[in-house]
């Protein structure tokens, strides 16, 4: 197999692998779809794909030597992430106890839905050092078109796989009462004020 050729199915494997375990990420993501509907759903996970994406980029382009740099702000980004995704999760809980006639404040348009999974995915630093990780201990990648093929393999893994969880959700919206997806928002907002406050206090 030439080197590119497997700097894609690498990139393809280490994009599955950031995206499969369902962190606070995949559990807003799925609240957003059944709350929201598929268009912010779907708006969402290009969001988080989008910075999947630039965050590899990042790790292929300095490799290694940025990893020390990331590492060397100690805990104060996992403090951020966690106070962000908790005081997010209560928010959310708070505006779904409006009352039915009010106007839905949780309404997502497609560009809100995208700039929200942007940012959240942004602050989280442990998707930067996985991919620098990873990519620093790549063999021969095939020069810059192996970097480019492993980043694009990874990009549209992501993606796919978050597109998968909005459609899931989009659908389950579809299909269950409107009180059933009221309160799997309430459940998704309670996991992602539990989640944010495991980020804050992981060691």
């Amino acid at each position: 197999m030439d080197p590119v050729t497997a700097s894609a199915l690498a990139g393809v494997a280490a994009g599955f692998a950031i995206a499969m375990p369902l962190g606070a990420i995949g559990v807003l993501l799925l609240r957003e779809g059944m709350l929201n509907g598929r268009r912010a759903a779907v708006a969402g996970a290009a969001g988080v794909a989008t910075i999947d994406t630039l965050y590899c980029t990042a790790a292929i382009v300095a490799g290694a030597a940025a990893a020390p740099v990331i590492r060397s702000w100690g805990v104060w980004p996992r403090y951020l992430a966690g106070a962000v995704l908790v005081i997010l999760g209560i928010q959310q809980l708070l505006a779904l106890r409006k009352p039915r006639g009010e106007a839905a404040p949780t309404a997502s348009t497609g560009r809100s839905a995208y700039l929200k999974f942007f940012g959240l995915t942004a602050i989280n630093p442990a998707t930067l050092i996985y991919f620098l990780a990873l990519a620093s201990a790549l063999p021969d990648t095939g020069g810059p078109w192996g970097g480019i093929a492993f980043t694009v393999g990874a990009g549209l893994a992501s993606l796919s796989w978050q597109l998968g969880l909005a459609l899931v959700s989009s659908g389950a919206k579809a299909v269950l009462p409107e009180r059933a997806s009221t309160w799997l928002g309430v459940i998704g907002s309670a996991v992602v004020v539990v989640l944010g406050l495991g980020v804050a206090f992981s060691r």
